[in-house]
């Protein structure tokens, strides 16, 4: 009986150094925890961003980090307070996918000011210097849609001719901007392709300016739309006017879901996906050196089996991506960020 009391005391007596340990960072070190990260998502409602949210969790987790999603909802204001939040919290990081990213830059000079490195994703900050972009290449995406135009006229008149109605998001954004500008760069190389652009303010009117297009010119061989979520409203003018899929030929960018069904379908032949997985890792590919104060070295690195390219531009290095062709021949392929689930 002497000794359980003996033992029971013994027990007692370590009770409180147990409890005070438990909070402390040798716990974190011992579960190979290096930090906490915050991933600002602009929102969880499309595909893309819940499935960047996740992988920046996860590859963060895999590689000893804590990571915290906060989700903005597509508000500029919200995630700003996000920012605030964080910057109080001292975390090594903050990775923003930014709702906007002119008012988001105070907010990330100051954490900057506080010592906290920044990493932008799928969207480049460029009103103030940042330790990292992970973004998709969209002048590569331009030249790779451009490309595959080529081949289709090829394949169908033997030589590069024939006519391309290249239909562009709002002027305002870089994004259709950059990829018309790659567009561009391969039919300046082949000028016996005719290509009519339009743009769409506000990425609104794309199929009014199909069906204009098509009473105009009716020979167009390929229709360039600059994101795949603007094709679901062309089909139904396209198979108004009697086309089945494949007679004019629908080249997308994006890889969303509803464009790899179209493809299935036979409406879309191409479409330049976003390599989503290798641009949330390509965040951490460098975080070791950038949370050391290493400069990073330009040029060309392999990201998860993608040959990616870092510039160091005025705002900071930035990681450019290569789009993904896709078409039936891999569109059911597991990485592609349309079909995950």
């Amino acid at each position: 009986m002497i000794k359980k009391i003996l033992i029971g005391c013994v027990i007692l007596a370590l009770l409180p150094v147990t409890f005070a340990w438990s909070g402390s960072g040798k716990e974190k070190e011992s579960e190979g925890k290096k930090g906490t990260l915050y991933y600002l998502a602009t929102d969880m409602v499309n595909g893309f961003n819940i499935g960047s949210a996740e992988y920046a969790e996860k590859f963060g987790t895999e590689l000893g980090y804590e990571v915290k999603v906060l989700d903005a909802k597509n508000s500029p204001d919200t995630q700003i307070n996000q920012v605030e939040t964080a910057i109080t919290l001292s975390p090594l990081a903050i990775m923003i996918k930014a709702v906007d990213n002119q008012t988001i830059v105070e907010s990330v000079k100051k954490a900057r000011e506080k010592g906290i490195k920044v990493i932008a994703y799928d969207n480049t900050i460029t009103g103030t210097k940042i330790d990292l972009a992970s973004v998709l290449g969209t002048v590569k995406v331009g030249e790779l849609a451009g490309a595959e135009c080529v081949k289709m006229l090829e394949e169908k008149y033997g030589e590069p001719k024939g006519k391309i109605l290249q239909v562009m998001g709002d002027l305002g954004d870089m994004y259709s901007v950059l990829i018309g500008e790659g567009f561009k760069n391969i039919m300046n190389q082949n000028p016996g392709i005719e290509v009519i652009t339009k743009d769409s303010p506000g990425w609104e009117g794309q199929a009014n300016t199909v069906a204009d297009q098509l009473v105009a010119n009716k020979d167009i061989d390929i229709i360039l739309v600059h994101a795949d979520s603007m094709i679901p409203s062309i089909i139904p003018v396209l198979e108004a006017r009697g086309y089945s899929p494949g007679d004019i030929k629908l080249i997308g960018t994006d890889g969303d879901p509803s464009a790899l069904e179209k493809i299935r379908e036979g409406w879309i032949q191409v479409t330049i996906g976003v390599p989503m997985i290798q641009q949330v890792y390509g965040m951490y590919e460098f975080l070791d050196k950038i949370l050391a104060g290493e400069s990073l070295k330009p040029g060309t690195y392999d990201i998860k089996g993608v040959k990616a390219d870092l510039v160091i531009e005025d705002w900071g290095p930035t990681l450019y991506l290569p789009g993904k062709i896709i078409t039936p021949e891999n569109v059911d392929d597991k990485g592609l960020w349309g079909n995950i689930k």
